[in-house]
This record gives structure tokens, C-alpha cells and sequence, in this order.
């Protein structure tokens, strides 16, 4: 359910990912491992191809770029939802959205069902797999990740400031501002800022990522006829058919029962008729 109290937090932090500037050194995905303590990452079959797994909270994504030869590189992570997904689907609350802007799991409390998995719109969270005793995994954006300054351990890694922290409301204002002073150089678009009902990372970019983020552009979203989610959250769109599902429920079971019953009615009274005709046919029997 869509909780809209939380949203829009004034003192939220977030990440802006500059693509035009990411090198694809990886000193993000270094930092990252070097921070959590994170084990060696083999390529295995049941994982996708975009380097995030259950030891991989996040990779970088090769896309091509403006010209034919030219590539870009392109971070992946939670996108940490101002109106997070995998905890309005949660069955026991791991996820709690927090007030600095990240989306926290607590794995002490998950029960191991995925269904965070199935609710992420951007693919963002994985499983451990091969893990004798399995929890799902996905970027935490805490306390956990930072280092000294207060900074996190992968943006601070970063050679190129392509992928910076800070606060939601300042990056998405250097966003525009990048944006509006080379016009010719960036899409007219802060990948983040409301879509999917805003998230706390954010990009800006040069060529189309929608495909390498997962998120459907304003196009797509028509076409799939959810144009809404262009600004709402699923949550958000959802909370009305949470609402009337009770109520579905018991029509159903209204209807479903008044079938019954007149099913049972009309064959008593069948049964009745013939009963009837069967006495009659007796007594006329009788009576010659």
C-alpha cells in the first residue's frame, strides 16, 4: 500500500549518475566490495548479464553511445524509490523506506519469499542462490556505506565525479543545471525525478538508458497503457484496488452463493414436479 506520509522527504540523500562522464573503471563496484566485504563474484548461469547479483550490489552496464563505434558506460543499483515497491509487497515488513532517502532491508525478518523480486520495477534486487542460507541482496545507500567525510564508499571512489552523493533536492537542481547550459549534449530528461513516483537515484545522460535501467520511457508506459506512472508510484496506482479488493471479494462470494442457491432451488423444484406427476400417475393407475 502506498504510503504517502513518507514521501517526498525534505532531508533525503541521493545519487546522481552523470553518464556522458562515467569512464567505466568500476572504482564504484570496487569501493562497494571493498566496503561490505563482499566475496568473490563467479559467472554463473542463473545470473543476468548486467553484473548485479547477490554479491554485486552494484555494476556498470555498457550501452552504445552517440556514434557508431562509441560506447557509454552506465552505473546499475537500487534506484531506492521515493515510494519504494518491495516494501509495500513485503509480507513482513524487511523494507522500510528511511528518511535519508535509502531503502533498507533487514534480513533478519525475511522469510525468503521473493516477492520484493517480483514487485521491483527496475530488476534491481537479486538472490543468493548458492547460498546454503539465501537472502535476497540489492545497493543499501546507508550508514553502513559511508566513509569519513560521510560520503559513500563507492561515489567517493569515482575518478571522474560521474556518479556523486547528496542531497535529492541539490542534485536534481545541478541535473537541470547541467542540462540547460548543454542543451546539445544532454536528452531534456532527469531520469528519476518523478518517474515511478521519483526515486534517489538519479541520471542524466546523452543517449536513451531507459532499456539499461529498466525504466520504460513516457512512450512505452503509453503503450502498456500505465501513462500515469510517468509521475506515480505502483504503489500509489495500486491503492485503490487494495481498497476495493475486500469488497470485490465478498461480491464474488455474493454472487458465487445466489448461483447456488438458485441452482438448488431450481432442482428441488424439478424434483418436486416430477414427484408430483409420478403421484398422479398412481392414482389414475388406481382408479382403473
Amino acid at each position: 500500500m502506498s504510503d504517502k506520509k513518507n514521501v517526498n522527504r525534505p532531508m533525503a540523500k541521493g545519487i546522481l549518475t552523470d553518464v556522458t562522464k562515467c569512464i567505466g573503471c568500476e572504482r564504484c563496484v570496487e569501493g562497494c566490495v571493498r566496503q561490505h566485504k563482499l566475496p568473490a563474484d563467479y559467472p554463473m548461469k542463473f545470473k543476468a548479464d548486467d553484473g548485479l547479483s547477490g554479491y554485486r550490489y552494484t555494476s556498470i552496464v555498457k550501452t552504445p553511445g552517440p556514434k557508431p563505434g562509441e560506447w557509454r558506460m552506465v552505473r546499475r543499483q537500487c534506484m531506492h524509490c521515493e515510494d519504494a515497491s518491495c516494501a509495500s509487497v513485503c509480507l513482513v515488513s524487511a523494507f522500510d523506506k528511511n528518511p535519508d532517502g535509502s531503502v533498507s532491508y533487514n534480513a533478519d525478518k525475511c522469510i525468503g519469499c521473493r516477492y520484493c523480486m517480483l514487485g521491483c520495477p527496475f530488476s534491481n534486487i537479486r538472490y543468493q542462490y548458492d547460498n546454503p542460507i539465501p537472502f535476497v541482496a540489492k545497493c543499501k545507500m546507508g550508514e553502513e556505506c559511508r566513509v569519513e567525510g560521510g560520503m559513500l564508499a563507492c561515489t567517493t571512489a569515482c575518478p571522474t565525479g560521474a556518479t556523486v552523493y547528496g542531497p535529492r533536492e541539490s542534485l536534481l537542481k545541478e541535473a537541470k543545471r547541467r542540462i540547460k547550459e548543454n542543451p546539445d549534449l544532454y536528452i531534456d530528461h532527469v531520469y528519476g525525478e518523478h518517474d515511478f513516483g521519483g526515486t534517489n537515484v538519479m541520471y542524466i545522460s546523452d543517449v536513451p538508458i531507459e532499456d539499461v535501467i529498466n525504466m520504460p520511457s513516457a512512450k512505452e508506459l503509453e503503450a502498456m497503457r500505465v501513462p500515469s506512472l510517468t509521475h506515480k508510484s505502483i504503489p500509489e496506482l495500486l491503492h485503490a484496488w487494495v481498497i476495493v479488493t475486500p469488497i470485490q471479494f465478498f461480491a464474488v462470494a455474493g454472487s458465487l452463493f445466489g448461483i447456488k442457491f438458485l441452482q438448488r432451488r431450481s432442482r428441488l423444484m424439478k424434483e418436486r414436479a416430477l414427484e408430483k406427476q409420478a403421484n398422479l400417475s398412481n392414482k389414475n393407475e388406481g382408479g382403473e
